[in-house]
């Protein structure tokens, strides 16, 4: 009788465990990521959209049950577009915060500052905000981009002023003194040679620069047939606004980066039309992948989160995230990571490539992607359509720019 009274117990014990909530299964550990970007300063709308991009990845990829059954937390850091204050973060994300993983921020000057805490730390940081050659010329294993590099990006621009009529004979080439907008400019010059198109100004100024009238009457003076600019978001504009002020219009304007961002559109309106700018990624281009499917599903997924449409750069930060996450499954790993598993991510990255909905990605030796050609967009009515290469063209290009007193 006692015997059959303990067991009676013991059975009675074992099920109040199972019962008790310590004894359900756990809840799976978060894949922990750390994005240092600025969201404040100079930089700060461009880094907000890199913020979007993994945002949206993470809600996506969490919805569709995680990374190997965990869910992805991101820890976002505001370096206040400042570069030194980039590579102080990222060692706050890896030694106190003690992330998984790393994805990269906006702006080659911060990324170049914290990639190189990243390698220090052989951690992999992929950013798909920075281009600049001079981060793929140090030799580090761990940096990667989704970009091409920035003398390359800006191919499209030149080459597609070989598709109009009349050909440019000359050219004008300005920028802003950091090191994306002073490597486009090298760019610039570089497929201008090769277009057989000369260059009859060069100027690089600070990114502080308030006179941009006097800068382009300079410019306007030497009558080029086309204007190159070396740019971001409130370059590009304010460019725009002091052609207008001077009544400068050349047959063509191009910039490197600015007018694929929404705002760009939304501030200058009609004054907008005709501009070219640099792009490495449009939602017609015929890409697919996991996660969000194809470059047009991503586009509409986007419109649907943010109620506006995503430039190539939140594109590009999307695409990095996703081949990190396919390395990831691919090795089978799940959090918290140790150093090894680190190594192994770093080295199949360099071995495999990844399609994506932004493109095929292949990271070279360097870390850049030797995968992605470049793309040159157009605003026309309001919208950027894909100009260049003609085989993507969503429209032919308009061609030469509208003088103001005419519009």
């Amino acid at each position: 009788m006692l015997k059959k009274a303990f067991t009676v117990l013991v059975v009675a014990a074992a099920f109040c465990l199972l019962a008790s909530p310590g004894a359900q299964a756990e809840t799976p550990k978060p894949w922990r990521i750390g994005v240092a970007v600025s969201l404040t300063g100079v930089f700060g709308k461009d880094g907000n959209l890199v913020k979007d991009a993994y945002t949206l990845w993470k809600d996506t990829v969490n919805a569709q049950g995680g990374i190997n059954g965990h869910p992805v937390e991101i820890i976002f850091y505001d370096d206040k577009s400042d570069a030194a204050a980039n590579a102080k973060l990222i060692e706050q994300l890896i030694v106190s915060d003690k992330v998984d993983l790393l994805l990269g921020g906006f702006g080659s000057s911060q990324v170049f500052a914290g990639s190189a805490v990243a390698e220090k730390n052989q951690f992999p940081l992929i950013s798909g905000g920075a281009s600049s050659n001079k981060l793929f010329e140090r030799g580090f294993k761990y940096y990667f981009a989704t970009l091409g590099k920035a003398t390359e990006e800006v191919r499209g621009c030149v080459d597609l002023f070989s598709a109009v009529e009349p050909k440019p004979k000359t050219a004008a080439i300005v920028g802003a003194d950091i090191l994306f907008t002073a490597l486009a400019c090298e760019g610039y010059k570089k497929y201008c040679k090769e277009q057989g198109i000369e260059v009859v100004h060069e100027e690089l100024f600070p990114m502080s620069l308030e006179d941009y009238n006097s800068l382009l009457l300079k410019v306007k003076n030497k009558k080029p047939d086309i204007l190159l600019v070396g740019s971001h978001l409130l370059v590009a504009m304010k460019t725009i606004k002091a052609m207008k002020e001077i009544d400068f219009s050349p047959k063509g304007v191009a910039f490197s980066y600015g007018p694929t961002v929404p705002k760009f559109v939304e501030d200058l309106k009609g004054d907008a039309e005709y501009v070219i700018a640099a792009s490495e990624w449009t939602p017609n281009m015929p890409h697919t992948g996991p996660v969000f499917g194809s470059a047009a599903d991503f586009n509409k997924k986007y419109f649907e989160t943010f109620g506006r449409y995503p430039d190539y750069v939140e594109a590009a930060s999307a695409g990095g995230a996703i081949a990190q996450q396919l390395v990831l499954k691919e090795l089978g790993l799940k959090p918290p990571l140790a150093k090894k598993d680190r190594v192994a991510i770093m080295e199949m990255l360099h071995a495999k490539t990844f399609d994506t909905f932004y493109g095929r990605i292949e990271f070279g030796k360097d870390g850049a992607n030797k995968a992605h050609p470049p793309v040159a967009v157009q605003i026309q009515k309001g919208k950027l359509l894909n100009v260049f290469p003609l085989e993507f063209a969503e429209s032919k290009i308009l061609y030469p720019f509208k003088p103001w007193k005419e519009r």
